[in-house]
């Protein structure tokens, strides 16, 4: 898989390079704060938490690496603060339903949606909670996960690259 940097435009209106050698960087999101980067590495497959310096790069400061579970891409909710990371389960038969899609295709890549919480310490990671899988009949492809908040009831949105709708979860107790 491809090599990747995060740049970035300054005030300047130039362009840095803020981070290099990124395995496939495939999603990107800012905390609440402004204060870290979070970085879904696909071929890693990983999420890596940088900060900014004031010279314009980032700081690795940590990192997770999944064993069961590539993730595709990362949003963070601004009201809580909370990390969202889509990814999927079967990234063979992802790649078959991309190739299939337009010709009609049987393959259902089974996806899922882990929250982080970062740790004490940057350096140590996350903690990771499993907070949605489904087969991949419920959005196949499914590449984005965002909370939405509507009425007081909290609800996942789940996005695909591959369809032309979207899928609504109601979120539990637990988000």
């Amino acid at each position: 898989m491809a090599w990747g940097h995060i740049v970035y435009y300054g005030h300047e209106g130039m362009f840095t390079t803020a981070a290099a050698g990124i395995s496939y960087p495939n999603g990107i999101a800012r905390s609440a704060d402004g204060n870290t980067i979070y970085v879904a590495a696909s071929s890693e497959p990983s999420v890596n938490m940088f900060r900014p310096a004031s010279d314009g790069t980032l700081a690795l400061v940590g990192k997770t690496v999944f064993k069961d579970f590539v993730p595709d891409n990362v949003s963070v909710d601004t009201a809580t603060g909370q990390v969202l990371v889509s990814g999927f389960l079967n990234t063979f038969e992802m790649f078959r339903y991309n190739h299939e899609v337009l010709s009609g295709t049987s393959a259902r890549p089974a996806a899922a949606v882990r929250r982080l919480r970062p740790l004490a310490y940057p350096r140590m990671g996350f903690a990771v909670e499993n907070v949605l899988s489904h087969d991949g009949t419920l959005l196949p492809a499914t590449t984005m996960a965002t909370l939405q908040t509507k009425r007081g009831v909290q609800r996942i949105l789940l996005g695909s690259v591959m369809a032309d709708h979207i899928a609504i979860c109601r979120a539990g107790s637990r988000i």
